[in-house]
């Protein structure tokens, strides 16, 4: 009697089974991030306004009523308050794209002015390497043990502060990268003065780069539809901001939050088995009956 007991497909531990499909925990979270934020938009746009101009009114308000320090508060605020959101981080570029385009700055204002906002920056991303000190229990099962250890070995080979600094300087999503920091146990005060460098890069480069970009029509129409407006220009409708807000978010997800290598992965070993029965079904030996072949 033959025994199949080897060949039988070993059964699925309990936490992989969890991880498998597309509604898994992390899904979800980031899922419900997404509906969180289009709920705000969808408020906002029916109480008559939109985000830009959220920014750029309490930024306007606070510059008209104390000057030049009142416009670094307003952007120490906004700042602070927009990286303490964990997942999708309020975009305060918003804001610095109007100042540049709508202040007259000189080259030390931009710098004084990215230092400030910057600033406000790193200390807002302390909330999620602060939740992954709490996450212990999470990130031990499963898919994120798996993380956690891959974190680990990264920084053991000295790379925690490169990709930090490419984090901060950039607005690629880094929460996710800050919770198993802040798991790994790594030094907070390494943690803010990366950040603090790349945070001030980053706002001293939006801040230039909207001050050439406003003058190409292109970005100038897409600017309005953020809500940027410049002095002049006629009054948009705020459920045209609200779709465009929409799909910023949506594009901003598919770039970032979708394993595009794993599921580009996927297809290509789909595609590769669907060869390789092509090939065997072809290699099959034709079997000779009545005098007409035909394939087992």
């Amino acid at each position: 009697m033959m025994d199949l007991t080897n060949d039988m497909p070993a059964e699925e531990p309990t936490s992989e089974k969890k991880q498998k499909g597309w509604f898994n925990q992390k899904n979800i979270i980031i899922l419900s991030a997404i509906a969180g934020f289009i709920v705000i938009l969808a408020i906002i746009a029916a109480s008559g306004t939109d985000m830009g101009s959220i920014f750029q009114n309490w930024t306007q308000d606070y510059y008209l009523a104390f000057g030049i320090a009142g416009l670094f508060l307003a952007l120490f605020l906004i700042s602070t308050f927009a990286n303490m959101t964990v997942l999708f981080p309020v975009p305060y570029g918003v804001a610095l794209a109007f100042v540049a385009i709508t202040i007259p700055l000189t080259d030390l204002d931009i710098w004084l002015v990215g230092i400030i906002a910057g600033t406000g920056a790193a200390i807002g991303e302390i909330t999620a390497y602060f939740l992954g000190k709490g996450s212990a229990k999470l990130l031990e099962s499963g898919e994120g043990r798996e993380s956690v250890q891959k974190m680990k070995e990264r920084i053991n080979k000295g790379y925690a502060v490169p990709l930090m600094f490419v984090c901060a300087a950039t607005f690629i999503p880094d929460d996710p990268y800050l919770i198993l920091l802040g798991y790994s146990g790594y030094p907070l005060w390494k943690m803010l003065v990366t950040y603090f460098f790349g945070k001030v890069t980053l706002c001293v480069t939006t801040l230039y780069l909207a001050k050439v970009a406003v003058t190409v029509p292109l970005v100038r129409d897409f600017l309005k539809i953020l809500g940027v407006s410049l002095p002049g220009d006629p009054p948009l409708d705020p459920w045209i901001s609200f779709v465009g807000w929409v799909g910023v978010l949506l594009l901003f997800f598919l770039i970032f939050y979708v394993d595009w290598s794993s599921k580009v992965g996927r297809l290509y070993r789909k595609l590769s088995k669907r060869g390789e029965n092509t090939v065997d079904n072809n290699s099959l030996p034709i079997k000779q009956e009545n005098s007409y072949p035909y394939l087992i």
